[in-house]
């Protein structure tokens, strides 16, 4: 069977919509709108509930977040329709509209042992100097720079700080690929 020029492979296919620039813009693009939902945590559900409780992921339009506690929970979810309505004031001008919030306790502890500790927010399966020690690729670092120094809702700071996660996380995956193939 003769092959279109304009055809692609499935090897083609799957690696052009999986590494594509576009599709790393828009995921980068997305955990900044979550991470500024996030960041309004506490005037969302006050200083309060904002001790005791942590949103840690946005998917299919649901916002998860974790309590330390089933009482907190329950207390949490009397309140859902005004905490759902006080997100969405602050998701909806970043274009993602939150329809339910999925309460949960039994990861509270999962999620937050390093900040309770007080260390440092690194990928917690490396040491910050297991990640120093990888060398990324300088046009790779270049292109993350300049694409979160387009996002104009971000302070300097915030897009210094955002960088420096995003070469973590990519150093963290290097070294995770090395321990994988041993």
């Amino acid at each position: 069977m003769k092959r279109d020029s304009k055809t692609q492979t499935l090897s083609e296919l799957i690696h052009s919509s999986v590494f594509s620039q576009r599709d790393a813009k828009n995921k980068i693009n997305s955990v900044i709108k979550h991470s500024t939902i996030f960041s309004f945590w506490e005037n969302i559900v006050g200083a309060k509930f904002s001790k005791f409780t942590k949103p840690y992921s946005i998917k299919y339009n649901k916002l998860y977040v974790s309590a330390k506690s089933p009482i907190i929970v329950q207390e949490l979810n009397l309140y859902k329709r005004n905490i759902l309505n006080k997100v969405n004031s602050y998701s909806r001008p970043l274009g993602i509209e939150i329809t339910d919030i999925i309460f949960n306790y039994k990861n509270y502890c999962a999620q937050n042992p390093i900040q309770q500790k007080g260390v440092e927010d690194t990928p917690i399966w490396f040491e910050k100097t297991e990640l120093q020690q990888v060398e990324l690729d300088e046009e790779k670092k270049e292109a993350f720079s300049k694409n979160i120094s387009k996002i104009n809702f971000l302070s300097d700071e915030q897009k210094e700080r955002l960088t420096e996660k995003i070469l973590e996380n990519e150093q963290a995956k290097v070294l995770q690929k090395k321990d994988f193939e041993k």
